[in-house]
């Protein structure tokens, strides 16, 4: 048994957290059963009002350009399908599991979000183009650092929630985590992802990020989540043009080039430029989205 303070500290927030609301666990059991039929999916939606308004704001804003209203379950689960509504569902439902901060932690925990946020973007305009699932890779970018979170829940005056935030020399600071706090974002959320029974794809997401090459599985998630997470930190840095971003990515990040290609990844140094770009505009006109996510 551990005696280390920070480690029972953290252990300790984990621990507290809520299961996941019922509503969520339908809501994916009923989205991994072949069998199910899309009036199971409205089923275990529609008790929660408050689900269904969170599904039908997202339905309706430009993230979808979807030409006609949407303003029925009925209709949601018909032009967004089983796995729109599930990913949906599962980022509106883990950010109402963190606790409200105080005034003081607002500000921080705001930039958080944002970061995040930008991060779910950079992701599902990865996966478009590579031609995995853009709306899963959007929410595995939004809480790919849950663990951080936590970490500062449970360690408010200690932890450096934003210090990646600083540039791309302090992104994979994981080692320092371990060093000072025993144990690394990634892996405590890593602990909340299995806590939360999440699907595997967005486990390996959040749990390797950072190391994508360690992922026991699903490594392709974690190595695009990566290289959003530091498009979306250059993205904060404000004046950056795509060919700082290219320079940035050899200078800092030479590795993933090789990662990507071992895993059957298409890498070409110029698509991160065009994303980094695409990036720009698309966040400029999403932040409604957020407000989404983050209404309590």
């Amino acid at each position: 048994m551990t005696t280390d303070p920070y480690l029972i500290a953290i252990n300790t927030q984990i621990e507290a957290f809520p299961a996941l609301p019922a509503t969520v666990t339908k809501v994916m059991a009923v989205t991994a059963d072949p069998e199910s039929s899309a009036n199971d999916l409205m089923q275990a939606i529609l008790p929660d009002q408050a689900m269904c308004s969170a599904v039908l704001k997202v339905a309706n804003s430009a993230f979808f350009g979807v030409p006609r209203e949407v303003s029925t379950m009925e209709r949601a689960v018909v032009v967004l399908g089983f796995e729109e509504i599930r990913n949906i569902v599962i980022g509106k439902a883990i950010y109402a599991c963190f606790p409200k901060m105080n005034r003081e932690s607002r500000a921080t925990v705001g930039l958080f979000w944002e970061h995040a946020f930008t991060c779910g973007l950079a992701a599902k305009i990865i996966g478009g183009q590579l031609h995995f699932s853009p709306s899963e890779l959007f929410i595995a970018g939004l809480i790919h650092d849950i663990g951080k979170l936590a970490m500062f829940i449970a360690l408010p005056n200690e932890y450096p929630i934003l210090s990646e935030l600083s540039g791309p020399s302090h992104y994979s600071n994981t080692t320092e985590e371990e060093r000072s706090f025993t144990v690394g974002h990634d892996q405590v959320g890593l602990q909340l992802a299995e806590k939360w029974l999440l699907p595997q794809q967005l486990a390996m997401a959040i749990g390797y990020h950072h190391k994508p090459q360690e992922a026991p599985a699903s490594r392709q998630y974690p190595l695009i989540v990566q290289v959003a997470d530091i498009l979306a930190l250059m993205y904060s840095n404000g004046h950056l043009r795509a060919e700082d971003v290219m320079k940035i990515f050899t200078d800092f990040f030479p590795e993933t080039a090789r990662l990507w290609q071992d895993n059957r990844l298409p890498w070409n140094i110029e698509n991160l430029g065009s994303w980094f770009e695409t990036l720009k505009q698309y966040r400029q006109s999403s932040q409604n989205i957020l407000n989404i996510f983050t209404a309590s």
